[in-house]
């Protein structure tokens, strides 16, 4: 999906607001992340990761891609491997161009959010509502870092395929 908007005509941020606005936001990154991108969620529960239309987009975007490119981070994936069966099997399908890492208890959690190269979407402390805020490059560059840190303290998980006996 091509975006008819010049990227420098866009406010360098912009506050959402609503579970909904959120999943919305989501869908719209995830239906053309761009070359690169990165996720953190605690455990994906707010995500449309199981939509057909947004799982068909990242098949699109993944099909001509060879090398890692993507950085998946959780708390716990229990979630997703429970509720996001299309979600998961794009992962094992294309498990050669992600990385997933797991955050372990007692390590600082970025906050919540989809980082691509020139933006990002970052959740914000709500009392009730979901809250976000979309962010230009220098924004996204600066909460990537946080994203940065906590990678480096993570553990792989999530694994393409569960091995049994």
């Amino acid at each position: 999906m091509e975006s008819t908007q010049d990227p420098e005509a866009q406010p360098a941020q912009q506050v959402i607001e609503g579970r909904l606005a959120w999943r919305q936001a989501l869908r719209e990154l995830l239906l053309d992340p761009g070359a690169q991108w990165c996720m953190y969620s605690a455990d994906y529960e707010d995500w449309p990761l199981d939509e057909s239309e947004v799982v068909q987009a990242l098949r699109r975007w993944a099909l001509p891609r060879r090398r890692p490119c993507v950085r998946l981070l959780a708390r716990d994936y229990s979630r997703l491997l429970n509720t996001c069966s299309r979600f998961v099997a794009w992962r094992e399908d294309f498990a050669h161009l992600l990385e997933c890492r797991e955050l372990p208890t007692g390590i600082d959690a970025p906050s919540e959010g989809l980082w691509l190269r020139e933006h990002a979407l970052v959740a914000l402390p709500a009392q009730r509502e979901r809250r976000a805020l979309r962010q230009g490059a220098r924004e996204a560059q600066a909460s990537l870092q946080l994203f940065d840190q906590a990678w480096e303290l993570s553990e792989p998980g999530f694994a393409p395929r569960a091995l049994g006996l």
